[in-house]
């Protein structure tokens, strides 16, 4: 089994420039998806392709970063997983990372940038089965979430309060770690959203000065509004998660996972959980063929 296969500008190679302003300032852009081989027909399918590529663009447009064409990516992208299938993968994580370009010191940016373009293939470690139907543990972080009105919702480079969040726990007591803010309200996991059921309502920390607007997120808060009272977008602290009748956490990876324990409180599972988490896992998602 490959590690992973690399597409940067167009070529296979595993290089970049090391004036790249993404190494050097968490300049620019990514996104995370799952791309599967048909299994009856030729070609392949992208979960959520055309949100992924949306929210992508519009944050290149956000941070004035001289974004690509769609004729571009949608070159690269059957490029590298092509590659991938000939290689005998089947299915795997696609990642597409954009940053503003290379080019000298200093926070200033030149507007005539080119911009780098990677596309990184890798293999799924499929684990989830185990966890889908017993649930998860989540540890509850002590660091806070870096308020930011400017940088919230997007899927940024500069993630480095994930990474020091996400390292608060060793082992495999833990999945996942809830992110509070300086006032202790929920916001989100930190690889993941969260949402958690009360009183028949859906109810998801609202995302406008922190974290990040999910996909999978999002498609709930489209989508799913038929199973439930109401669906929430609200701020809330961690002693109204406590009440919860049930929780989940969601990413484009995983899906939906129900948790069964935040801290040392256990919660059951309600059905509910389980029957979105099957709608989210219908091959009927793939966008691309």
């Amino acid at each position: 089994m490959i590690d992973f296969i690399s597409l940067v500008n167009g070529k296979f190679k595993k290089e970049i420039c090391v004036l790249d302003r993404g190494l050097a300032y968490g300049d620019g852009v990514f996104e995370t998806m799952i791309w599967h081989k048909f299994d009856s027909k030729p070609g392949y399918g992208v979960e959520f392709w055309d949100m992924h590529l949306k929210r992508m663009m519009n944050s290149c447009d956000n941070l004035r970063i001289n974004k690509p064409s769609n004729q571009i990516i949608n070159l690269y992208r059957k490029k590298v997983i092509l590659k991938a299938i000939k290689s005998g993968m089947n299915r795997g994580i696609l990642k597409i990372l954009i940053t503003r370009g290379s080019g000298g010191r200093g926070y200033k940016f030149d507007n005539t940038l080119k911009p780098n373009i990677i596309f990184l293939i890798f293999p799924i470690v499929d684990n989830s089965g185990i966890k889908a139907t017993k649930g998860v543990n989540l540890k509850i972080c002590q660091k806070k979430l870096s308020k930011n009105f400017f940088l919230a919702g997007m899927k940024h480079l500069n993630r480095i309060d994930s990474v020091m969040l996400r390292n608060e726990w060793s082992g495999n007591n833990f999945f996942e770690g809830i992110i509070t803010d300086e006032n202790d309200n929920v916001i989100e996991g930190s690889m993941s959203n969260i949402f958690m059921i009360y009183n028949k309502n859906l109810v998801t920390p609202k995302i406008d000065s922190y974290g990040i607007n999910g996909i999978i997120r999002q498609v709930i808060l489209k989508k799913f509004n038929n199973y439930f009272k109401n669906v929430k977008e609200t701020k809330f602290k961690l002693d109204f998660l406590m009440k919860a009748d049930g929780i989940f956490i969601c990413n484009s990876l995983i899906k939906i996972l129900p948790v069964k324990k935040v801290g040392d409180k256990k919660f059951i599972i309600p059905e509910i959980i389980m029957q979105l988490k099957e709608i989210l896992e219908d091959k009927g998602n793939l966008e691309i063929g």
